[in-house]
Formats: structure tokens, C-alpha cells, sequence
């Protein structure tokens, strides 16, 4: 099997045709019992039939159960993993406005319907109510062959039900196949900027995580597949290195006989090389790293925590600005590191944000964030659809080298919930 064309096909034939404009987006949302309980699933589930009543229909079901329903617009509503994590999928399009007038629409009409039953959605990374909850898993197969690798092979990790209590915001990027090593690269770069002024996932046990969501990745069962979590680090010039970075990557699953298979991590090159693998088995691969190239042919910048309800558009609006500014960001970014002599990895670098901890003096930091923000603004001005109004809410942040994480510590989970759950 010439495994080198499997991955260029799956991975970078996709981005042929692509060319800058589109922008997808993806939030995630904790949702708490305010009796300080486990999340009543009769309550979460019912969510289903009350938008089915409303238009919606059925995306995906399993054993008669909603998994997955849109409405007119494409827009998609789930539970991802768990019924403690809810997900706003957003269709793709070229105008984050659009996207973001859709999405607020909906929050109102989904909040409203958790409220009216003692829950509430908080926009946080991190459940603000761990304590309190329980796994809630939800049925469907792909979600249970994870949580079959994660509880058979992360029984040493803190806690191997983890993606049930961490909420995420993702931003898709359209970017053509000539730009992508580079963007991939850029934006691997980034995260450390990214965690600067977006981390809002304080640890379950406030010993001082502002993003907490990156350790538990990375010490769960997922650390043991090769290469398929965590930050992304290295310099990618062309699609040969792309391919040869997805080559090292690892596998854990297939499907056979129509049910998923988990099976002892091993490298993609590896995986393919053995009698009984088969090219469709790479439809099964998957891989959480904070920055992806995705079968969609997408740049996934999934690292940035979920927002407070007001600015749950700004990681998505930082990124699409970036990407229409690259040059600059990059340049900027270059000469930052060599004027303060730094040379550790991307990987260190977030490392040490993530857990409050400062890379450089503050305002040399603040000096580079706040640029970055300019190019951002730049790069939205140069679409022309307005969406650079959706940056305001950094504009502070980074002249305060602050973040909803750091902010969360000074107050108990009853005043996150309320704060944090107001829309």
C-alpha cells in the first residue's frame, strides 16, 4: 500500500480548490444542574424534541435517539461526548457576521429552554461544576469506541472521563494548498499567544491552570498514540513535509464488520504496512492536536478555550484576522523571538502560558499581543464585512496580559455559574 499517496489523498487533495474566504465554527458550552447535581438527562435529551417541534430535523440518530439536528441554515445542535457538553456546529460561510447573527439567535432560544428547567449553559472551557457531575456519557458509537480507548488505555491518567467536562471553541480556515505549510506553521506558532489572552478552562483543583483542557489531553490515554495530541511543533516548507509530519502520527481504531475496533496505538506508517489494514481505515483516523489539517480539507485552530456567552467570536475573529495578515503576524513573530533570545519549542512556550506563567518581560508581551491584535484588525478590514467588531473584547485583555482564566480565580463556582452563565 503506498501509504504516502493515502495520506496527500485524505489530507491535502482537499485543499486544491480551496481559496480564502470561508470561516466554520464550532462552540462548546458546559452545561450544569443549578441544584448543584448531575446534569438531568431527561432535561438534556428534551432539548431534541423541543427544536424538532420548532423545524429542526434529524442529522444523525442512534437506537431511536437524536444524536445530531440542524435547522434551515445548516446549523447543528449536539451533545459532544457527553450530556454535560453542548455543541453549537455553525455552517460555514464566507461572513462571520452571518454566522455569529445565527448563533445568538440560537443560544437565546437554547438557554432559555435549560433555564425554564434549572440548568444553565457557562461559557467556560472548564465545568464549573465538576463536582457535581458525573460522566452523563452519551450513546453513539463513535463517542463510545473513544471512551473505550481512553478508559482501556488511560487507566493511570487523572481522569480518563475527561472530554465530558472540557469545552472547547474551534475556528475551520479555508487556506490554499501552496499556503497551507505555511499557515500550519504560523499558527502552530501562535498558540502560545493564543493561550496569552483566550484560555478560560481553570483546573478542577484552582492550583493555577488557566487552560486547564491542555493537560488533561495531554495526560490522558491519547498521549499514547503517537503524535496525536498537544501542541505542533516544528517548521513545515512544503506538502512533502506536511505528509511526512502526518506519516508519524499514530492510529487506534478502524471498523470492522460494521463496529469500531480499539486497538494497542501505532504509527500510521506502521498501521499500514500490517496484512489487515485497508485504506478505508484511515476514514477512522483521528487526532486532537491544537492546531489540524482535517479530512474537510480545513485548518483547525483547536486549541482556544470556549468564551463567556458576549465574546464567544473572538478566537474565531483573532484567527480569520491572522490568516488575511500572515506575512506581517509571522514577521512580527520572528523578530520577537530573536529580540528576546528565545528558542524554546511551540510546545514549551504554551506550556508555560497555559499555566500563568510569563515567556518574556510583560510589556515586551503586551507590545507583541497588542500588534498581533492590529494585524488581526487589519487582516478583518481587508475582508470588509465588519467582523473585526468581534476582536473588541481582546483589545483589553491584551493590554491587561489578562484572560477569563486568570479572572475565574477570584471567584467560587456559584459566582462562575452566574457570571459566566449570563447571556
Amino acid at each position: 500500500m503506498d501509504t504516502r499517496k493515502l495520506i496527500y489523498d485524505t489530507f491535502l487533495k482537499p485543499f486544491e480548490e480551496r481559496q480564502y474566504g470561508n470561516v466554520g465554527v464550532e462552540l462548546e458550552f458546559p452545561l450544569v444542574n443549578l441544584d448543584k447535581a448531575p446534569v438531568d438527562e431527561k432535561v438534556a435529551k428534551g432539548m431534541f424534541d423541543y427544536f424538532l417541534e420548532r423545524g429542526f430535523k434529524i442529522e444523525l440518530e442512534e437506537e431511536g435517539q437524536p444524536l445530531f439536528i440542524t435547522n434551515e441554515d445548516g446549523d447543528c445542535l449536539s451533545f459532544d461526548n457527553s450530556y454535560n457538553n453542548f455543541e453549537f456546529a455553525l455552517n460555514y460561510g464566507d461572513n462571520l457576521c452571518d454566522i455569529a447573527e445565527r448563533f445568538y439567535a440560537l443560544l437565546e432560544e437554547v438557554q432559555a429552554y435549560f433555564k425554564k428547567r434549572g440548568h444553565s449553559l457557562v461559557g467556560m472551557g472548564s465545568n464549573p461544576y465538576k463536582k457535581y457531575a458525573r460522566k452523563s456519557h452519551v450513546n453513539f458509537s463513535t463517542y463510545n469506541m473513544v471512551d473505550e480507548y481512553l478508559t482501556t488505555f488511560g487507566k493511570d491518567s487523572p481522569y480518563p472521563d475527561f472530554p465530558a467536562f472540557l469545552s472547547s471553541a474551534q475556528t475551520h480556515l479555508d487556506v490554499p494548498l501552496d499556503d497551507l505549510p505555511f499557515a500550519y506553521t504560523l499558527f502552530s506558532k501562535l498558540d502560545f499567544v493564543r493561550g496569552l489572552v483566550l484560555s478560560n478552562s481553570p483546573d478542577f483543583e484552582r492550583e493555577g491552570y488557566i487552560c486547564y483542557r491542555d493537560y488533561l489531553w495531554e495526560q490522558s490515554a491519547f498521549s499514547k498514540c503517537p503524535n496525536i495530541t498537544g501542541k505542533v511543533d516544528g517548521e513545515f516548507k512544503s506538502r512533502e513535509d506536511l505528509v511526512d509530519y502526518i506519516m508519524k502520527k499514530g492510529m487506534f481504531n478502524r471498523i470492522r464488520d460494521g463496529k469500531y475496533e480499539v486497538f494497542e496505538p501505532c504509527g500510521i506508517e506502521e498501521y499500514f504496512s500490517r496484512e489487515d489494514a485497508r485504506k478505508e481505515d484511515i476514514n477512522c483516523y483521528l487526532s486532537f492536536k491544537n492546531v489540524e489539517i482535517t479530512r474537510r480539507g480545513t485548518l483547525e485552530i483547536r486549541s482556544d478555550c470556549a468564551q463567556l456567552f458576549p465574546d464567544s467570536f473572538a478566537p474565531a475573529a483573532f484567527n480569520l484576522g491572522i490568516l488575511n495578515n500572515m506575512g506581517k503576524v509571522n514577521s512580527l513573530l520572528d523578530a520577537f523571538f530573536k529580540e528576546e533570545g528565545i528558542e524554546e519549542s511551540n510546545s514549551h512556550l504554551r506550556k508555560k502560558t497555559v499555566r500563568g506563567e510569563f515567556i518574556a518581560p510583560r510589556n515586551k508581551l503586551n507590545e507583541l499581543v497588542s500588534k498581533i491584535l492590529e494585524y488581526s484588525e487589519e487582516g478583518l478590514l481587508k475582508r470588509g464585512k465588519g467582523e473585526e467588531k468581534y476582536l473588541a473584547p481582546l483589545y483589553r485583555r491584551c493590554m491587561l496580559l489578562s484572560c477569563p482564566g486568570r479572572v475565574a480565580y477570584r471567584y467560587d463556582e456559584d459566582e462562575i455559574v452566574t457570571m459566566y452563565g449570563y447571556y
